[in-house]
């Protein structure tokens, strides 16, 4: 499968409507995140350029190194989640049990986890952008925003599906990670 950063749109599209198990909810949840955050990006560029004072200009402009690496960050999670439930498939098909699929859903919970958290910072830095956006771009704000809380609440959904299936320290500490994430919603 090609993937998810060399994919076209619609093919990406055709293989979440497959009966294919991957890419699914997880990989999905990541790319609406990431295109929130590029959203949020450009509401932070095209702000800084109508920026009325030299201050609001700096700050919105060095919002957008992190909103570019969070965009970045959450594509690459997208293509992790895939690879991380696939790892999931092939140990059930291969009979594999014990440290091995307990490793494999530690993964496929680790990834929607990183997810979660990073759309949670970029809606973070949304309501900073939102502070002081251009008028013109109060829309492209509430679009990107929108992502970013499905993306968070996407993966949140996909740790919560995997938490029953982990034991010992990473059940503990995934699901302490959740439990805190679910607080600052």
């Amino acid at each position: 499968m090609t993937r998810v950063r060399e994919q076209t749109i619609g093919g990406y599209v055709q293989a979440l409507a497959s009966t294919s198990a991957v890419p699914g909810g997880g990989s999905a949840a990541a790319l609406a995140a990431a295109m929130g955050a590029a959203l949020v990006s450009m509401v932070a560029k095209l702000s800084a350029k109508k920026a009325r004072t030299d201050e609001i200009r700096a700050a919105l402009s060095g919002l957008v190194p992190e909103l570019d690496q969070l965009a970045d960050r959450l594509l690459e999670l997208s293509q992790d989640d895939i690879d991380a439930y696939r790892a999931v498939i092939d140990a059930r098909k291969s009979g594999t049990a014990g440290a091995a699929l307990e490793r494999a859903f530690e993964r496929a919970a680790e990834v929607p986890l990183a997810t979660a958290s990073a759309a949670a910072r970029g809606l973070a830095l949304a309501a900073e952008t939102a502070r002081n956006a251009w008028d013109m771009t109060a829309s492209d704000l509430a679009a990107g925003s929108e992502l970013l809380q499905t993306g968070r609440d996407g993966a949140l959904a996909n740790v919560a599906i995997n938490l029953p299936e982990l034991r010992g320290e990473p059940a503990v500490r995934i699901e302490r990670a959740y439990r805190e994430l679910m607080a600052k919603s």
